[in-house]
């Protein structure tokens, strides 16, 4: 409603209610203020004479557009560009790269280094513990009976 009111499109009635909330309003008096000045700006504003030849060229132009064929139109983004403009695209597209990489770079890892596995007096005599136990149960005609030496 304030663009419109700015833009002068509001009839009597509606315009004198909305500046009747503006007396009161300070935040919708200054939103009105800053729209009354971009329609005033777009009212000074006067564009630029277009070229007598202005019409024949872009006609000429959208013919030659038809004309192309589907490979020039295909290979069209692949012709060479100007070094003004790839300059700037091939140094962000490096300084994307490097930032990828820095950011992305694995931690190094140390070699692992073999754990030699501690072995506790105690485990080593459980262990002899339990195969001796194991011994006593072996029936006394198998092979693992009658040698101590087999497991």
């Amino acid at each position: 409603m304030l663009v419109a009111y700015a833009a002068g499109e509001l009839d009597l009635e509606t315009a004198g209610a909305l500046e009747g909330h503006l007396a009161g309003c300070p935040a919708c008096r200054s939103l009105a203020a800053e729209q009354a000045a971009v329609w005033q700006a777009l009212d000074a504003w006067e564009a630029p004479a277009i070229s007598p030849d202005f019409n024949r060229r872009l006609y000429r132009r959208i013919q030659n557009e038809v004309r192309l064929s589907w490979w020039e139109r295909l290979t069209r983004a692949f012709r060479p560009m100007p070094l003004r403009q790839a300059l700037p695209l091939t140094a962000t597209a490096g300084l994307l790269l490097m930032a990828g990489l820095i950011l992305h770079r694995p931690n190094p890892v140390a070699p692992a280094r073999p754990r030699a596995e501690t072995v506790r007096a105690e485990q080593v005599e459980t262990t002899l513990d339990d195969l001796e136990l194991l011994r006593q149960f072996a029936p006394a005609g198998s092979a693992e009976g009658g040698r101590p030496d087999a497991m």
